[in-house]
């Protein structure tokens, strides 16, 4: 079965938040968190051409953090697939995912071997370069004279000389590689070649102990993660083996390919290119690799890959914060860079690899049977946890992110826990803060432990990266240990279990804020519903604190300077002035949550035609959740006339639903529509301290 799936409801409506969450500010990070003493790339930046831009320096230029994630990785234990359950079935998070393209237009569609085989076409790979560069955004370029200081450790200049003079590799009268000829006329050729040194330097330097192969997979289609039709074909894999690699999952009736080669067991690619044809389009294919190497190995923290000619070598790394390319650097004038570089990102260390060992797996037959995750518990000590084989694992299908994987473990009484990696950027208060406020109050995710500061994304940055660029946002990343619930609210099997859930989910946030809490982002993607027995007040779970905030009061912290805006929020979170589009800055407050939690039940009732019969028109035409899927104005009308009751929209609610539960969307409408207008009045009022007045008498009221 496939390791891990990255789950969303089946109605969409998402909240500004969850779309927040995953975008960069658009303010610079505090300049005290910045890292001064670090040199700044002269060599201009660029984007692909596929992304619509110019060329430009690393400095001195905004760019608008693009549309991210619908969806957020839940914490919830996936439903249980059975071993044969294909990944397709699952439902998928791909907001930046490749582009779908017909059939008979994928190369992966109609497989074919040799050399002689129709390439993918041009606008294939563009598509799947768009899709990546969305994901990561801006790939700036950096001064390739930074590869000479990776991998250090990997060789000594004297002990590389003694080995390329030994084998013959490399003449040192001309300062050429013999085996790979200036004058190479054809792709072909020219992968052979390298595809022979390659091979070479690792038998000769690597120290592989049979880990790591060197394979010529130009003809061999790699299956993406969000939709095995669409597939790429690296020039050169470097196939691995060991605790964190498996061979490519098969689907049920699919025929196993002995000792296959895919995303989810190779070290690194290369990509060959011929000097004439190596653009900068074909060095951001590598971003499309890197990107679905990060999504078939969910323990990855980096990767990094080459494009390689018969005089250049060019590198592409991605982290959570984005990704960054080089220029090129000479091989035949720096022999010792080049052989470093295949051995770094060949080495058998998976740790220079850019993997984390601290979740390791046990391999049979190439595929995963066991595992174990560490990390600290309460008292700081280290432990050990086993991986749960019998349920995937939530993540996150986006690389410049938060990147969520949510593990499910099993503690050492076989009590069933969740580990959650998040990335959070340097402005953000750490989830556990807020955990550990809200321990003990029923109906909020309860923690066990934490471990901070595990990885800073500027650490794996060259020196001479410019940190101060306008799209570069360090992100660190700490692991929680967590009680462990059930399936999200969207997978309720009764009526009833869905409004107690609401219900309990409502009073959690209550007394979350009592404690000092405020949510800020309730969807249904962050209420999961209790064990078949909960008591009141626990049938129904908040998860997904990231973008919490600390309150000692009704209306204590409402000017936020880390602002995040829930989408399905309509006159309360935000106010607009006529004629313009632009929101204006507004405050918050825990009745902005209350009417999140109206807005998920609307989604239940619009959304759901039964137990898991998600109404299939639900997001189609005129219907109410489709309204509210519209660009921020149409949507903040449409669900400020859905609350004035003057639309109800085309279709009825479903006749699934009682009229108990659409009672109780009245109720709640109509105690939800005072509070809205008081405070859309309360901001049209242009005194700050005549606004802070009558907001204190509107909190105190409700």
């Amino acid at each position: 079965m496939p390791a891990s799936i990255s789950k969303t409801t089946v109605s969409r409506v998402q909240t500004r938040s969850q779309t927040r969450a995953e975008a960069q500010p658009t303010f610079d990070p505090k300049n005290s968190l910045r890292k001064r003493d670090v040199k700044t790339a002269v060599k201009p930046a660029t984007r692909s051409k596929e992304a619509h831009t110019t060329v430009r320096t690393t400095k001195n230029v905004r760019t608008r953090a693009s549309r991210a994630s619908k969806g957020v990785a839940r914490l919830a234990v996936a439903q249980k697939l059975t071993p044969q359950a294909k990944p397709n079935d699952a439902r998928e998070e791909t907001p930046a995912s490749t582009p779908e393209i017909s059939s008979c237009s994928s190369p992966g569609n109609n497989p074919v071997s040799g050399d002689d085989e129709t390439p993918y076409e041009e606008a294939y790979l563009a598509e799947q370069r768009r899709a990546a560069i969305s994901d990561l955004h801006d790939i700036v370029t950096v001064d390739g004279s930074c590869l000479k200081d990776f991998y250090k450790a990997a060789a000594s200049d004297r002990r590389i000389k003694n080995f390329l003079t030994a084998s013959a590799l490399y003449d040192y009268g001309t300062n050429t590689w013999t085996g790979i000829s200036r004058e190479v006329r054809d792709e072909k050729t020219l992968r052979a070649s390298l595809v022979k040194v390659i091979k070479t330097i690792v038998a000769g330097l690597g120290n592989m102990k049979g880990s790591r192969e060197v394979v010529d997979t130009h003809h061999t289609a790699f299956p993406h993660c969000e939709e095995a039709s669409q597939t790429s074909k690296p020039s050169i894999s470097i196939k691995a083996t060991g605790p964190s690699f498996s061979e490519p999952w098969v689907p049920q009736g699919a025929k196993r390919v002995p000792n296959a080669t895919g995303f989810s067991n190779v070290a690194t690619v290369f990509e060959v290119k011929r000097d004439v044809d190596a653009t900068e389009a074909a060095v951001d294919q590598l971003a499309v690799y890197n990107r679905q190497i990060f999504f078939h190995q969910l323990n990855r923290l980096f990767c990094r890959s080459l494009l390689l000619t018969e005089t250049q070598v060019r590198l592409l790394h991605c982290d959570r914060s984005g990704a960054y390319k080089t220029t090129a650097v000479n091989i035949h004038d720096n022999p010792c860079t080049f052989v470093r570089l295949v051995l770094g990102l060949s080495s058998p260390h998976e740790t220079v690899l850019g993997l984390d060992s601290t979740v390791q797996w046990t391999v049979k037959d190439g595929m995963k049977v066991a595992g174990t995750i560490t990390t600290v518990n309460d008292s700081g000590k280290r432990i050990k946890y086993q991986l749960r084989m019998d349920e995937p694992h939530a993540v996150r299908r986006t690389v410049r992110s938060r990147g969520t994987v949510c593990w499910n473990a099993m503690d050492k009484n076989g009590k069933r826990i969740l580990l959650k990696d998040a990335w959070r950027l340097d402005d953000q208060v750490p989830e556990y803060t807020f955990l550990e406020r809200a321990k003990g109050v029923a109906g909020v995710a309860q923690m066990f432990a934490y471990e901070d500061n595990r990885v800073q994304t500027k650490t794996l940055r060259p020196e001479c990266f410019d940190f101060e660029a306008s799209d570069f946002h360090n992100r660190t990343m700490s692991r929680v240990t967590m009680a462990c619930y059930g399936s999200s609210l969207d997978r309720f099997t009764s009526q009833r279990q869905a409004i107690a859930a609401l219900r309990d989910a409502i009073q959690g946030a209550h007394t979350s804020h009592i404690a000092g809490v405020m949510h800020r982002d309730v969807s249904m993607d962050n209420i999961l519903l209790g064990d078949n027995d909960a008591a009141i007040g626990e049938r129904g779970v908040l998860i997904d604190l990231d973008m919490a905030m600390v309150v000692d009061g009704p209306t204590a912290g409402m000017l936020t300077e880390y602002r995040v805006v829930c989408e399905l929020l309509s006159i309360i979170s935000e106010y607009i002035r006529i004629g313009l589009h632009q929101p204006l800055h507004c405050p918050r407050d825990y009745l902005d949550d209350l009417e999140s939690f109206f807005y998920v039940l609307c989604h239940l009732l619009h959304g759901f035609e039964g137990v898991n019969l998600p109404d299939p028109l639900a997001f189609q035409g005129l219907a109410i959740l489709a309204q509210w899927e519209q660009d921020r104005l149409p949507a903040t009308y449409s669900k400020a006339n859905y609350l004035d009751e003057a639309e109800r929209g085309p279709r009825p609610i479903p006749t699934f639903w009682s009229s108990a539960c659409i009672g109780l969307r009245d109720r709640f409408r109509k105690f939800i529509l005072p509070i809205g207008d008081a405070k859309t009045d309360i901001r049209n009022a242009r005194d700050s301290k005549v606004q802070s007045k009558l907001l204190q008498g509107l909190v105190q009221w409700a």
